[in-house]
């Protein structure tokens, strides 16, 4: 074998290795996305379970709870709010209060609707206070 055929033949061993090991490696990576797929097929089952589950929960929920729950949270938002005194947020969740209490009319009971009542009145008074002091 001359130089030239036995460069040529080391070219065409080294190029057919690579063909293999680049094959190799692709079967390799195809696997591996393969299991990846199957983990994603199942992260979207458990999704797509939750979410009708989800739904399903909101298919069942009362309105009135769901806003009851609402001014109860931007109640605890508004006097955290004026704690540090944030006063333009403390003022939208006031206001957002003071527009959702009156859908509650018939929703709850008196009691606990009274109880709201109150505590917007004592959120306004703050809500004042602070504006106040704030000057």
């Amino acid at each position: 074998m001359g130089d030239e055929e036995h460069n040529e033949h080391e070219e065409h061993e080294h190029g057919q290795h690579e063909h293999e090991h680049g094959e190799h490696e692709q079967h390799e990576h195809g696997e591996h996305e393969h299991e990846h797929d199957h983990d994603h097929d199942h992260d979207e089952q458990d999704m797509m379970a939750s979410l009708e589950e989800m739904m399903e929960s909101i298919r069942q929920a009362k309105v009135g709870q769901l806003l009851l729950s609402t001014v109860s949270t931007l109640a605890s938002v508004a006097y955290g709010k004026l704690e540090v005194k944030d006063l333009p947020e403390a003022k939208v969740a006031i206001d957002a209060i003071g527009a959702l209490l009156p859908l509650l009319e018939g929703q709850i009971e008196d009691g606990m609707r009274r109880d709201f009542d109150q505590a917007l009145t004592n959120l306004r008074l703050a809500y004042a206070d602070a504006v106040a002091s704030a000057q």
